[in-house]
């Protein structure tokens, strides 16, 4: 299914904001820093990553070496690579995705933590596309879309990519590019200035971006 894209939202530091605004400096971290940080489900994951989850009727299990049968109600298990190489970039989307009518759009106020200002991209083709025209200058091999949200507790089986998140984090409404890195380390790509293409606003105001959508 095509999905309608609004306005793309990117929220952080002044000095972070000010940089994309005025010189199109997209910061792309690695998956294994949104796996390992922790900042109360924020930007860290720990599901970030995984491959699959499983969660396992009633059943019994034994220990290498005793006799003995043990029972368990429930278990949760969840696979994983030790390191999951590659790079990850968010954006918050206001979409017929997130929103079966964009325009019904209310901002859960949790986003207001990522940080004091926020980018409002108004010309989302625009910035798709510069995005897409670095990565592919740099050869980078990548992908991008919306991020689908899935309940990782109540899931009898679930095969995952680098596009599902568990639940908790669906309040960020994510569409993101996944770029292949072969080393584990951030990258940093300029895309040029986006004045004319975008604003910035103190996060503070974010609230009132709901009645102008209304309007």
């Amino acid at each position: 299914m095509t999905h309608t894209i609004k306005m793309f939202l990117k929220i952080g530091k002044e000095e972070h904001i000010k940089d994309l605004y005025e010189n199109g400096t997209i910061y792309i971290n690695t998956i294994e820093y949104f796996k390992k940080v922790e900042d109360e489900e924020l930007r860290g994951d720990k599901y970030e990553g995984a491959s699959e989850i499983i969660n396992s009727l009633p059943g019994t299990f034994k220990i290498p070496g005793i006799e003995r049968k043990f029972k368990f109600q429930k278990a949760h298990i969840k696979k994983a690579y030790d390191v999951v190489l590659g790079n990850i970039y968010s954006l918050y989307c206001i979409s017929s995705k997130g929103f079966p009518n964009p325009l019904d759009f209310i901002l859960d106020e949790k986003n207001l933590r990522f940080g004091t200002h926020c980018l409002m991209i108004k010309d989302n083709e625009y910035f798709l596309n510069k995005i897409k025209a670095e990565l592919e200058k740099k050869k980078y091999d990548y992908r991008d879309g919306f991020v689908d949200y899935y309940d990782k507790d109540n899931i009898s089986y679930k095969k995952l990519t680098l596009f599902n998140k568990p639940k908790e984090f669906e309040y960020q409404k994510e569409f993101r590019f996944y770029i292949h890195n072969d080393k584990l380390k951030p990258i940093k790509i300029q895309i040029g200035s986006m004045k004319g293409k975008a604003e910035i606003i103190e996060v503070k105001n974010l609230t009132e971006l709901k009645v102008a959508l209304k309007k």
